[in-house]
């Protein structure tokens, strides 16, 4: 995700790796958490790619800092990213999907519409399998447990319905 995410910023910002983070951090407050751990070797990956450049520049400070930007194969890249979202892990299923949606007012009318075609497939088999897990008799859930679980279950509704 974090691959999306520095695409995304890039594509309405050109950035240093630092400027990258904190918008990250600022507009994906709600889902994401930016690290340098994280955003240089996504970089270096992106780079490596073709779907991201930079031009190096001296700061006010006298530091050589890199701008980076988007290239054209990497918008093409990003919308290729939201196309075939799939989240398989169920751990992430519900913050990936909601990173995705937020990302997804870059896409055209008919990539819109592809995109919201495959989230609602894979939100709608995550919350069969929930449902099934929930209905599984050979599961001995407790209370808490099983209110955990449907809170994602109303997680996993409310973006169904939203899309």
């Amino acid at each position: 995700m974090i691959e999306i995410a520095i695409l995304y910023v890039l594509n309405k910002y050109d950035s240093t790796i630092y400027r990258i983070s904190k918008i990250i951090d600022e507009l994906f407050f709600a889902y994401l958490k930016s690290s340098s751990g994280t955003i240089n070797p996504a970089l270096k990956r992106l780079e490596k790619l073709g779907c991201v450049e930079y031009n190096e520049k001296m700061s006010d400070g006298g530091m050589l800092s890199k701008i980076y930007s988007i290239t054209p194969t990497g918008k093409k890249h990003l919308v290729d990213l939201l196309l075939s979202f799939n989240s398989t892990n169920p751990f992430y299923v519900v913050n990936d999907s909601k990173i995705a949606i937020f990302c997804s007012d870059i896409l055209s009318i008919n990539e819109t519409i592809e995109f919201k075609e495959n989230m609602l497939n894979i939100l709608e088999l995550h919350k069969i399998k929930l449902q099934k897990g929930l209905k599984n008799e050979y599961i001995d859930l407790k209370d808490i447990q099983k209110k955990t679980v449907e809170i994602t279950l109303k997680e996993l509704e409310e973006l169904i319905k939203l899309l």
